[in-house]
């Protein structure tokens, strides 16, 4: 009996020393964690998002969204002038002006605004950019801006009689004075006010160019205003002084002829002219005043850009939305 009561002490004691155990075990695991949990918290440091650049970027680069990166910076090292990821549409399509590293955060001085590209930077391969005085082109060049389409009329007299005929149709306005569409030009800034312009700047082909240059010497050029999603061109034409072609012309009377006598001791060549019975199948066709169509049929002159990808339409596009940008 005292043997089983001994053998009974030493497995409670057996026990009582595993649980003891097993609670030191779990009571350090539990230490140690506080303890990481604890330094961590203390290392944690806050950190922000900053534009860097994703490749080298030389001097020069025109910056694009493919070009950056977003990062998070520890708040402690984010430098001053950093650029924010929803500050980036402020600087893209600017210019690098010193040169990236890969990682190097994009800072607001390292990026300059493209304002002495040229304008012709803006004209499509193949294109012209004709610039007209708005004194050479009536009606509606004071309420022109940059993205309009206009036609061109040209008044001109022909064999003694006035014409008025299209000259070019659906041309895209690329900039009053030195307002573009894209903004204003180096040196003119943007007040708010109205700005007077003396010249209109107009998208051509060359051959149209010749067309406009020519009838701005030998004839009068009268622009109208388009709608841009009017894409039809018209070939009516008007000839005729402005009573003939309002009906009100008062004819002329007629004139009458005494009947010639004709002797036989006279010569042929002092006979009159006799004149020709008319012509039924082409008596009453000819109409020397109104409307008329003109032979030639063509597209409206900014018709090329809807053979543009669609990246480049809404890149000029809309330049033409410059429209006219590729």
């Amino acid at each position: 009996m005292k043997k089983r009561k001994w053998l009974d002490k030493t497995v409670v004691m057996a026990g009582v020393a595993i649980l003891a155990g097993l609670f030191a075990a779990w009571a350090a695991r539990e230490y140690i964690q506080d303890k990481i949990r604890q330094i961590e918290q203390e290392a944690q440091v806050k950190t922000i998002q900053r534009v860097v650049a994703a490749y080298d970027l030389p001097e020069g680069t025109r910056i694009e969204a493919v070009h950056v990166a977003v990062r998070e910076i520890p708040e402690p090292w984010v430098a001053s002038g950093s650029l924010a990821p929803e500050e980036f549409i402020q600087i893209e399509g600017q210019l690098v002006t010193t040169a990236l590293k890969v990682g190097d955060p994009v800072l607001w001085a390292n990026v300059a605004k493209a304002g002495n590209a040229p304008f012709s930077a803006k004209i499509n391969p193949g294109r012209r950019a004709v610039t007209m005085p708005v004194d050479a082109i009536n009606s509606v060049s004071g309420m022109l801006v940059p993205g309009d389409l206009i036609d061109l009329y040209v008044s001109f007299e022909y064999r003694k009689r006035q014409i008025t005929a299209p000259l070019l149709q659906g041309v895209l306005v690329m900039a009053t004075g030195r307002q573009s569409k894209s903004g204003y030009a180096e040196g003119l800034e943007d007040s708010g006010a109205d700005q007077g312009y003396s010249t209109v700047t107009l998208d051509t082909a060359p051959e149209e160019a010749a067309k406009l240059v020519a009838a701005r010497q030998a004839g009068m050029i009268t622009a109208l205003l388009r709608n841009p999603e009017d894409n039809k061109a018209t070939q009516k034409a008007v000839r005729g002084d402005l009573a003939s072609i309002l009906g009100i012309a008062t004819p002329p009377p007629p004139v009458r002829k005494k009947p010639a006598v004709i002797y036989g001791d006279d010569s042929l060549r002092k006979l009159p002219g006799l004149a020709l019975p008319p012509n039924p199948e082409t008596s009453g066709k000819r109409d020397d005043r109104g409307v008329f169509e003109l032979p030639a049929q063509e597209d409206i002159v900014s018709a090329w850009i809807n053979s543009l990808p669609g990246s480049m339409q809404t890149a000029t596009g809309a330049q033409m939305d410059f429209m006219v940008e590729q």
